[in-house]
């Protein structure tokens, strides 16, 4: 499965791309702005996507979410420090099988992708 992270943070990126490869995942990329996202899914076609919903100066990862499933459908995992209801109903304009509030755990993430995996590789 191709995972495309969406993150600002470059430690939590890095933190969660390890986790992820822990769980077998190789093919991981990596997009610090929603634009860099945008352009990333266009090229190498993730089957998820994993999204912080602020990532600083430029679109959101909401709004990035949005631009990449306008061209597939694919899910999102929304990995966010935001738990508020404005976030969280920004998110519910887009098509995501989760909305987890950092910080997360290992076992919390394998269990989301184990669970939602039928939904993930269709």
């Amino acid at each position: 499965m191709k995972i495309l992270i969406i993150e600002d943070d470059l430690i939590l990126a890095l933190s969660t791309e390890m986790m992820l490869k822990k769980l077998g995942h190789n093919e991981v990329y990596k997009a610090t702005t929603g634009e860099e996202a945008v352009e990333i899914a266009k090229e190498k076609d993730p089957d998820l996507l994993l999204v912080d919903i602020q990532l600083g100066p430029g679109i959101s990862g909401v709004e990035a979410v949005k631009q990449i499933q306008n061209k597939r459908n694919v899910p999102a995992l929304y990995i966010t420090g935001n738990s508020d209801k404005i976030n969280k109903n920004m998110a519910d304009e887009t098509y995501y099988i989760e909305y987890m509030v950092k910080p997360i755990t290992f076992n919390e993430l394998k269990s989301v992708i184990e669970t939602s995996r039928s939904v993930i590789v269709g």
